[in-house]
C-alpha cells in the first residue's frame, strides 16, 4: 500500500515539473513582446497565469490527499487508533481548502465575456454608424462606461489572483504544521517541516488600488509585476516542503 502511495506522489511530482515553471520575463513581455505581437503575447501569458494557479490548486489538493492517505495506512499498519483525530482534522482542512480556494478560470470567463461583447458592440457600432455620425458626447459616454467596467474587472482579477496565492500558502502552512506533528509522533521525522510563507504576495488591495489611480496606472504595472513573479519565489518554499514528504514516504518504502 505504501508503494502505491509512493507511485502516486511520484506522478504528482512529475506534474509539478510540467506546471510549476516560471513564466516569461515580465519586462521582456511588457515592454517588448507585447508591442511586437500587438498584444497577443499579453493575452497568451494572461491565460497561462490563470492556468498556472488553477493547475497548482488541483495538484496540491491531490498531493495532500495522497499524504493523508499515507498517514492512514501507516497508522493502520501499526495498529494505532489515536490518529483518527489528526486524520479527521487534516481531511477537514483539505475539504475547506477545496471549498474556499476556487479555480480562477470560471470567474475570468464569466467576467471577461461581457467585456469582449461590449468591446465588439462598440466596434460594430462605430463601423456601421460611422464615426462622423456619432455625437462626441455619446461616444465619450460609451467609452467611459466601457473603461470603468473593464478596469473594475481587471482589478477584481488582480485581487483574486493575489488572494488565491496567499490563501494557498496560508493553508499549506497550517496543514504542514499538523502533518509535521503526526510524522514526528510516528517517528518518521526528527523535526517539523520548516515552511515560511512568502510575504511578497501580501498586498493591501485598498492601498494598491489608490496608488494605482494616484500614479495614473503606473502602480498597477508594479502590482502586476509582483503577481507575475511571486509564484516563482513561492515555488521554492512549496517544493522544499513537498520533497520532505517524498523522503518520508520513500524511507517507508525502503523499510517495507
Amino acid at each position: 500500500m505504501v508503494n502505491l502511495v509512493y507511485n502516486q506522489l511520484q506522478e504528482n511530482i512529475l506534474e509539478r515539473k510540467k506546471v510549476d515553471k516560471p513564466l516569461i520575463n515580465w519586462f521582456l513581455l511588457t515592454f517588448v513582446l507585447s508591442w511586437l505581437t500587438f498584444g497577443i503575447a499579453l493575452i497568451y501569458v494572461f491565460i497561462k497565469r490563470i492556468l498556472r494557479v488553477d493547475k497548482y490548486i488541483r495538484r496540491k489538493y491531490e498531493f495532500f490527499d495522497i499524504v493523508i492517505h499515507f498517514i492512514e495506512i501507516e497508522a493502520n499498519e501499526r495498529g494505532l487508533d489515536n490518529y483518527e483525530t489528526y486524520i479527521k482534522e487534516l481531511k477537514g482542512r483539505l475539504a475547506r481548502f477545496q471549498m474556499e480556494v476556487k479555480p480562477l478560470m470560471p470567474f475570468v470567463i464569466k467576467a471577461f465575456i461581457p467585456v469582449i461583447m461590449f468591446t465588439l458592440f462598440i466596434v460594430f457600432f462605430i463601423v456601421f454608424t460611422g464615426l462622423s455620425n456619432i455625437s462626441s458626447v455619446t461616444l465619450m459616454a460609451v467609452l467611459v462606461i466601457w473603461g470603468i467596467y473593464t478596469a473594475g474587472v481587471f482589478l477584481i482579477y488582480i485581487y483574486r489572483m493575489n488572494k488565491i496565492w496567499d490563501d494557498v500558502q496560508q493553508f499549506e502552512s497550517e496543514i504542514y504544521d499538523t502533518i509535521s506533528q503526526v510524522f514526528i509522533s510516528l517517528k518518521l521525522l526528527d523535526c517539523p517541516v520548516i515552511y515560511c510563507t512568502y510575504h511578497g504576495i501580501k498586498k493591501d488591495f485598498t492601498i494598491y488600488t489608490i496608488l494605482g489611480f494616484a500614479t495614473g496606472g503606473i502602480w498597477f504595472l508594479v502590482w502586476d509585476y509582483y503577481i507575475h513573479t511571486a509564484p516563482d519565489n513561492m515555488y521554492q518554499i512549496f517544493h522544499k516542503a513537498e520533497d520532505i514528504m517524498i523522503e518520508v514516504v520513500t524511507s517507508c518504502c525502503k523499510r517495507d
